[in-house]
């Protein structure tokens, strides 16, 4: 599976594990690592960026201990190619076998045993490229944050995704750096596919059909009308249930309230605008869709998406050069 991935983008090969320790700590986490054994080790390393995706693959050619403080500001898909890699959490742990994936969580203290033969394929994506996108689709965000289960699941279940994480594989052979830039769908795409195929807290079962669809009738009615001054009463009129109803909803089905709810769909909108062009400047768009206060517009933007919407408009320009 993912044979000669990455071939054109070589970083090291026959190298030191301290050095390539060293690449990783500056470009994919920070860790420490401990050797097991003292044989003269052959690591390698391939190495490249698409789209806001970090995408690695790598090998120690010896049994080494790595410990991982904490993931900054991103997730790492890990894929076991060959070998095997023990993951070893706070309170539980996990044993991954060729084949075998596992999303691992921002700020999450990790252990990881590689086999001596342990060849690893590691997609790091941004925390505010899953956000956006569950905020796109769901239109809220849980209070603890995104997080994904600690189980992993074996790919060759799952050829779809198999395939798409192929398909970038060539994109990335066939395009230089400054293209990727360009490349947004992509890891739209594979962010979705990821909430889709790995468990995480943002699955849920709604079990009442009426109230199910009673939100889906809300979620549509404010999505048509975010230019407009929505409250809570209004929403209470127009499905016929009471406000504390309205309330319970969104709080049982979404894990969060109506305004927090109106407020992120409001956001995601602005960031839509600003990212397509279809915004002159953020002032414009911000009256547009009732943020007066265009501080506090920027603070929560940034929250949300992990960058300011001025920093939207550069990457939309730099996209379009």
């Amino acid at each position: 599976m993912f044979t000669n991935v990455l071939n054109r983008s070589t970083v090291f090969k026959s190298a030191h594990p301290e050095v390539v320790s060293e690449f990783v700590n500056k470009e994919i986490g920070r860790h420490t690592i401990e050797l097991k054994k003292f044989e003269a080790a052959q690591s390698c390393l391939s190495f490249a960026e698409f789209s806001e995706l970090k995408v690695s693959s790598l090998s120690y050619g010896t049994e080494v201990k790595v410990r991982s403080p904490e993931l900054e500001k991103s997730f790492h898909l890990q894929v076991i190619m060959k070998g095997n890699c023990r993951v070893t959490f706070k309170d539980a742990e996990a044993l991954l076998e060729t084949g075998d994936a596992i999303m691992l969580n921002p700020n999450e203290l990790i252990i990881l045993d590689y086999s001596s033969d342990c060849e690893k394929l590691i997609i790091n994506i941004p925390e505010s490229a899953v956000q956006s996108s569950l905020l796109f689709y769901q239109g809220c965000i849980p209070k603890s944050g995104i997080r994904f289960k600690r189980r992993p699941v074996n790919l060759f279940r799952f050829p779809s995704l198999i395939k798409l994480i192929e398909t970038v594989f060539l994109e990335i052979e066939d395009y230089n750096s400054d293209t990727f830039l360009s490349f947004d769908p992509y890891k739209e795409i594979i962010v979705r596919k990821l909430l889709s195929t790995f468990i995480s807290n943002i699955q849920r079962d709604i079990g009442d059909p009426n109230a199910n669809n009673c939100m889906k009738n809300i979620t549509q009615y404010i999505d048509d009308n975010l230019k407009t001054d929505i409250n809570v009463d209004e929403l209470a009129a127009i499905s016929k249930v009471s406000v504390r109803s309205i309330y319970n909803m969104f709080s049982d089905s979404l894990s969060t309230t109506p305004g927090n709810y109106i407020k992120n769909r409001r956001l995601q909108r602005v960031r839509e605008k600003l990212q397509s062009g279809a915004a002159r400047n953020v002032t414009e768009v911000a009256l547009d869709y009732g943020f007066m206060h265009l501080g506090r517009l920027s603070c929560n933007y940034k929250e949300l998406f992990g960058e300011l919407p001025s920093e939207t408009i550069k990457k939309r320009s730099a996209h379009k050069t």
